[in-house]
């Protein structure tokens, strides 16, 4: 069986399904979470059959930035490496520095996770070499794609057509943002991780006075967590207005 290959890749700890907010995407995640658990036997699984039976097996993930794309590959990879299985993960934003030939071969994985695979437009030689992989993906058919992207598979804006067509072939889940309630959970999850402790009222002043892109408040999260440590204090909202210079 081919092991998972060995790249200069290192995934986020603690973007894993359990700190993962479903709200309004739980299929998606239930789905995900279907395809470690019965990785490499995907096909013979009832609830697969769309992928087994389909052209490409194929899902994509559409949504903005900080909507958790890359969350939900990062926590299928980790649960992946847990079980054994092959598979590759890879942040199409970074091919440029890579050669094509790193997807040699690719399609003897189990599971193939392309993160923004919408980066590799106008690049002539990466959209055919994705494009070739997903050709030899559809011969062998033991291979699980996973793509992530902005963009629907219809409006990529891929130079070649058939690539984009391929990518039409696919199951794709429009990632829904999360309300605020939600945000407040994703958020007090990640701060009980480190340790932090965030107020109902420290955490609404948070959302009625930044970016409530998840991506942002997780950074925000950090510099907080940084802060705290150096004022040797708890997350208070003065110590969020002092960050935020609201002061």
């Amino acid at each position: 069986m081919a092991k998972q290959l060995s790249l200069p890749v290192s995934l986020p700890a603690d973007e894993t399904f359990d700190s993962f907010v479903s709200a309004q995407n739980q299929q998606l995640v239930a789905l995900l979470k279907t395809i470690y658990q019965q990785t490499p036997d995907w096909s013979a699984v009832p609830s697969l059959q769309f992928l087994a039976s389909g052209s490409l097996p194929m899902i994509n993930i559409v949504g903005g930035e900080g909507q958790g794309k890359s969350h939900l590959l990062y926590a299928l990879a980790h649960r992946l490496s847990a079980r054994g299985v092959s598979h590759i993960y890879l942040n199409c934003n970074q091919l440029a520095s890579l050669e094509q030939q790193i997807l040699e071969g690719l399609e003897n994985l189990s599971v193939i996770a392309l993160d923004n695979i919408d980066c590799v437009r106008q690049n002539a030689h990466w959209e055919e070499a994705v494009f070739d992989l997903f050709n030899r993906i559809m011969e062998k058919r033991n291979t699980v794609v996973i793509c992530s992207s902005r963009q629907m598979p219809a409006n990529t804006g891929f130079a070649l057509p058939d690539l984009e067509s391929r990518l039409q072939w696919g199951t794709t889940f429009f990632l829904k943002r999360l309300g605020d309630d939600a945000r407040k959970q994703a958020v007090r999850y990640r701060a009980e991780q480190k340790g932090l402790m965030f107020s109902d009222a420290a955490l609404t002043f948070v959302l009625n006075h930044y970016d409530r892109n998840l991506k942002s408040l997780m950074c925000l999260l950090e510099r907080l967590d940084a802060r705290s440590l150096q004022e040797q204090r708890k997350i208070s909202i003065s110590m969020i207005k002092r960050e935020l210079n609201l002061d």
